[in-house]
């Protein structure tokens, strides 16, 4: 096949040469080259350049994405540190310290309507018993031995008025226990001394007189919600 018939295969859209332009090509073609020349060996094609150089720019791309990999990692530190938890509220887990004082004992409850015992030794007459309630206005009733204490406490505590007795002699010195209990807001509780001043005037309420009056007031209502502590705070 020569190169005529090549060229004709080659444009397919293209009509094809007359028989008289192919004869006078071929004529011109013979006059130019002369006789046949014997065909030189064709030159084995070297890949080792061409491969080294895309060897090469294959490298150099992996290098690119590596540095700009770290240098995006750069910028970005590690994971932050665990945030600390809170603390729990203190109607759960009474502060160590409370207005400059160090806390003794402490106990808590999940409900109210329920009572603890707390047991401490004080070392100073700057001694307090605090009850944190999770419900705003909850009554408490603190008592130990002959002596009794009413009030209200919520999330910021109330004080008892019973560490009041650390002034007297003989209370420093020794071991403690106070029962407390506390009661929800709407408790039928007759409030202060002196609210009942005849027989009808606090009928269906409770006055918190002693641990057994306490004691009939949380059996009728049941547990209550609202979680409560008791902490006993002293300089010593």
């Amino acid at each position: 096949m020569d190169e005529i018939t090549l060229l004709a295969q080659a444009i397919p859209d293209e009509p094809p040469p007359s028989v008289e332009t192919v004869a006078r090509a071929r004529a011109r073609l013979s006059a130019r080259h002369g006789a046949a020349r014997p065909a030189r060996p064709r030159p084995r094609r070297r890949w080792g350049w061409g491969w080294t150089v895309g060897a090469a720019v294959a490298t150099a791309a992996v290098v690119t994405a590596v540095v700009v990999s770290v240098s995006n990692l750069a910028g970005v530190t590690g994971p932050a540190p665990l945030a600390s938890p809170p603390p729990p509220a203190a109607f759960e887990k009474p502060p160590h310290a409370y207005k400059g004082l160090n806390r003794l004992a402490a106990t808590a409850a999940p409900r109210s309507a329920t009572k603890k015992h707390l047991r401490f030794h004080p070392t100073s007459e700057n001694v307090k018993l605090v009850i944190f309630c999770q419900e705003p206005g909850s009554i408490f009733f603190t008592h130990e031995g002959t002596s009794g204490a009413t009030g209200t406490c919520g999330p910021d505590g109330g004080l008892s008025m019973l560490a009041d007795k650390a002034y007297e002699p003989g209370w420093l010195g020794r071991d403690h226990q106070v029962t407390v209990w506390v009661f929800p807001p709407d408790a039928p509780v007759a409030r202060g001394r002196g609210a009942c001043p005849s027989k009808g005037a606090c009928e269906g309420l409770h006055e918190l007189s002693g641990p057994k009056a306490a004691d009939r007031l949380a059996t009728e209502l049941g547990e209550r919600a609202g979680a409560w502590s008791v902490a006993a705070y002293d300089a010593g």
